[in-house]
């Protein structure tokens, strides 16, 4: 039997928690649903790597860049320093960014449009308020031959807002860890991180925002979805 990574083994299994893992389910239907207009794809961070492996059983041409070796990454180093000479239909960086001080932000947003011919897929993590009001009606209640069949199952009505905005996250807890690339040195929705703040950031890197939603099953992820400005 092979030895396996324990701390890949555990990031994987983390990641197959429901809420996080409808978080891939959003990843691979937002490109699904691009239909023909995406055949190569490259990932920025694959960390579990269930993105990728979806994407290539699904015959996509994916390739990945990590700063962890562990991960098997086509591209490995600093994703700031690695020097990729080839473009992709669609650029992915999930749950990665926050992983970089925010001054490094502008830059790294731009060298992921530069890498993409037509777009750049997005998520990162967000601390905003929730609140859903949810029924489920059971099958005894709505039968078939009433015409009611399709009132079954779980109806909810939510609605997700950032005021008022938690703190910044300190110094604290960042510096003097080992696990450097572990911290969150921002979120959207904090203090000096609005929502707007963040997406007014990715346009002004040449990309166009086509839509931005939160995962309705966890809000902690904020997607965003942008096409390259044609020049």
């Amino acid at each position: 039997m092979s030895e396996i990574d324990p701390g890949l083994l555990e990031e994987r299994q983390w990641a197959l928690d429901e809420r996080r893992f409808s978080s891939t389910l959003i990843q691979v239907t937002s490109v699904t649903d691009l239909g023909d207009l995406v055949a190569s794809i490259l990932e920025i961070g694959p960390g579990s790597g269930y993105f990728t492996s979806i994407m290539k059983q699904l015959d996509y041409s994916v390739k990945t860049a990590d700063i962890k070796s562990r991960t098997n990454p086509d591209y490995l180093g600093d994703f700031r320093e690695t020097e990729i000479n080839e473009k992709f239909d669609l650029v992915a960086a999930f749950e990665m960014l926050q992983h970089l001080p925010y001054a490094d932000l502008p830059k790294t947003l731009a060298k992921l449009a530069e890498l993409s011919n037509k777009y750049v897929l997005i998520s990162v993590p967000s601390r905003v308020h929730r609140a859903e009001l949810s029924i489920e009606i059971p099958a005894m209640l709505a039968p078939r031959r009433l015409g009611l069949g399709w009132f079954r199952g779980r109806h909810s009505i939510s609605t997700t807002w950032e005021w008022p905005r938690g703190k910044d996250r300190s110094k604290e807890t960042w510096e003097g860890r080992e696990d450097y690339w572990n911290p969150h040195y921002w979120e959207v929705g904090r203090k000096s991180f609005p929502r707007s703040r963040f997406l007014n950031d990715i346009e002004s890197a040449g990309l166009r925002i086509l839509w931005h939603k939160y995962n309705p099953r966890h809000t902690h992820h904020l997607f965003v979805l942008a096409e390259k400005v044609s020049s």
